[in-house]
């Protein structure tokens, strides 16, 4: 143990460490703070503190005694775990801790709670001892506990308390049938097709307008795939997305959305036919082969398009569907109001939730009395990091960059909670692997020195920070970022040359990673290879696309070790010239070799859209507590809601995600009118 580390050696041995998935969201918390200690070497307050996590069967309980530059005794507290596994993995642990004047260490094989629970825990110590206050037992220098653990990291430490409002405060008072809270896919949705029945809608929306849904809508069984004669195997969809998820889902959210997902979407484009008639809705049926033979890619993108140009894809869809569905929820009497966020759930003696409180653009408050329900459709929580470091520390450590909408916090899915809703056991982000930061840079929270690189779903060839190739590339897109997760750094680069454009067209792509033309519908392009360019050519200047003329050149701009990635390359393009893939059983049609200068290569993580956990609900959108019953008159849709997905986004079923919620959108604005 070293007594005497400095604080520039402590910085750097956290940097380089192993980060342990349990302790993400506490190490940068940590690394900040030990980042502005004061400029005469000091880290730590010196004195003994105290964490708990939860564990396997227990709670774990990790006590740190610091001075003021280290650690010097670590102790663990897991007589609650296994016997015979969690004990003896405590003790191993706590060595290792000490060893390496770090939380972050590796876990203990075979006890993968019991270490991610000492890992946040004295991730949390540290925190506390660096100036911190995630919980509320900082012990004084003595070694006495001031007070017990409040929660931990990966506990709900993110989740707060319910804001105490003044009545004094409240300035505005409303009475409606149906609150909505979120004006995107599913609130509209739920907005407009309630309306249309008579029955009286506010939503509310923190934002200063709604957003627009993204390019693709999966449906099955629209009138146009019925004109088409497209068929879908419903249960083999079924089974599909269940194994996506492990079966860790509610089968009956899927079919849900597979046997209504066709009214819905149908009943989606009259509303946009009819504030835009010359606006129609596309299906491709030529869907792309994806990767492997193992994955069922069934036909069910559809999108709007206002005019096939030149055979290019248009914006319709983001263009036009939810400004109709905002016009029709208007004309059908519904209010909205903008720049109004949720603060809160009224109930009423019997638990039932009544309305809500909210906040008006001049900071006063308003009480929404709604007599039918309230609705969250309010999203997920993809740009609350610290909620996001909490829940799904796997997803933050990988991300890079971010196209998720800064509105998506986890308002709904802590309002919620706090009136005792359930949540899905398992954080599921949507992540795809278009992220590009610098050679050298690593994935600290910070998602703005990073850029959108979106060749980065092609099949090139992939290598880990050492150089080394380490799975097939023909995957899901967020697939090779959770095997990249399994990498030094969890980051990886992408290696391709100046014949990228001839290899797209060979690669057979899929949804929006598609590049070349399908063969249906007028052989649409939803990108053109000018704007790749131009998309390319900006990256390179920032720095975040490397070229040279030579592999060795290559490497040393990448910033890994040279001889092994030219051994690398020099065994790929091998095995590209003979057709077979003997080390991960790539696709012949996919092993297009790295031979033609200049090379191009950028180092690649994960660009985060949104999270996909969410409130647990039955199929009538009803929102469950933790014994599986509905509270009363709380509702939930989309990405606010959960048991659709599980562990990673299904992106060979392209669109379900956006078809998913506008179909529990509409199912629940019918519920609605049927109260």
């Amino acid at each position: 143990m070293e007594k005497n580390l400095s604080r520039r050696d402590f910085m750097k041995g956290l940097a380089a460490g192993a980060v342990s998935t349990a302790t993400m969201g506490a190490f940068h918390t940590s690394v900040l703070a030990a980042d502005s200690a004061s400029s005469g070497g000091s880290l730590y307050t010196p004195g003994t503190y105290t964490a708990s996590a939860k564990g396997h069967e227990g709670t774990v309980t990790v006590t740190m005694t610091f001075d003021e530059t280290s650690i010097l005794e670590v102790s663990i507290d897991a007589s609650g775990e296994t016997e015979s596994i969690g004990v003896p993995a405590a003790e191993k642990l706590a060595e290792k801790i000490l060893s390496a004047q770090s939380s972050l260490v590796d876990g203990v094989s075979g006890a993968t709670e019991t270490s991610s629970a000492v890992q946040a825990a004295a991730a949390n110590c540290i925190y506390q001892a660096s100036g911190g206050g995630i919980v509320e037992n900082v012990a004084s220098s003595d070694g006495e506990s001031s007070e017990e653990a409040s929660g931990s990291v990966s506990g709900r430490d993110w989740l707060g308390d319910a804001p105490e409002i003044s009545e004094d405060d409240i300035l505005e008072t409303v009475t409606t049938d149906v609150l909505v809270v979120g004006a995107g896919n599913a609130g509209l949705m739920t907005a407009a097709r309630a309306a249309e029945s008579g029955v009286s809608v506010m939503v509310i929306e923190k934002g200063i307008s709604s957003m627009n849904e993204r390019h693709w809508i999966g449906a099955v069984g629209t009138a146009e795939a019925d004109a088409e004669n497209v068929e879908v195997d419903k249960n083999k969809l079924a089974a599909e997305l269940c194994r996506y998820a492990s079966h860790r889902c509610d089968e009956s959210l899927i079919r849900l959305w597979i046997n209504h997902s066709g009214e819905a979407v149908d009943w989606y484009y009259s509303i946009v036919k009819q504030y835009n008639p010359d606006v129609n809705l596309h299906m491709e049926w030529d869907v792309g082969q994806g990767g492997h033979d193992t994955y069922y890619v069934p036909p069910v993108m559809h999108n709007f398009q206002d005019s096939i140009e030149e055979n290019y894809y248009s914006e319709a869809t983001a263009s036009y569907g939810l400004s109709s569905l905002t016009s029709y929820a208007l004309d059908k009497g519904a209010e909205i109001r903008y720049e109004t966020p949720l603060v809160k759930l009224e109930q009423d003696s019997d638990g039932r939730v009544i309305g809500a409180i909210a906040q008006s653009a001049d900071g006063s408050y308003i009480r929404i009395t709604a007599l039918k329900g309230v609705a969250l459709c309010c999203g997920g929580y993809a740009y609350n990091k610290e909620m996001l470091a909490a829940l799904n520390p796997d997803a933050y450590a990988s991300t890079v960059e971010a196209d998720a909408s800064a509105l998506n916090t986890g308002d709904g899915i802590k309002a919620a909670m706090w009136v005792g809703a359930d949540k899905d056991p398992d954080a599921t982000a949507m992540l795809f692997d278009r992220g590009v930061i610098a050679p050298g840079e690593v994935s600290d929270g910070n998602w703005d020195k990073s850029g959108y690189f979106h060749l980065g779903s092609q099949p090139w060839l992939k290598v880990n920070l050492n150089g080394k190739r380490f799975c097939n590339e023909s995957v899901p897109y967020d697939f090779i970022l959770h095997a990249a997760y399994m990498e030094p750094g969890h980051l990886y680069n992408t290696i391709y040359d100046s014949n990228w454009m001839e290899q797209v067209k060979q690669f057979q792509q899929i949804g929006c990673a598609r590049i070349e033309p399908s063969e249906s519908g007028g052989k649409l392009q939803i990108f053109s290879y000018e704007a790749e360019q131009g998309l390319l050519g900006s990256l390179e200047e920032a720095g975040l696309i490397q070229s040279a003329d030579t592999l060795e050149e290559l490497a040393e701009k990448l910033n890994i070790p040279v001889d092994t990635f030219v051994s690398t390359v020099e065994r790929y393009n091998e095995l590209c010239e003979n057709g077979e893939d003997e080390d991960f059983g790539k696709e012949a049609y996919r092993l297009l070799p790295v031979n033609t200068p200049p090379y191009y290569g950028c180092r690649q993580g994960a660009s985060l859209l949104c999270t996909l956990d969410g409130l647990r609900i039955n199929t009538e959108m009803q929102v469950l507590d933790s014994e599986g019953n509905p509270i009363q008159g709380l509702y939930a849709a989309g990405d606010c809601s959960g048991g659709f997905f599980a562990h990673n986004y299904p992106e060979y079923i392209v669109g379900v995600a956006v078809g998913r919620t506008l179909t529990e959108g509409y199912l629940l604005g019918a519920e609605f009118a049927n109260l």
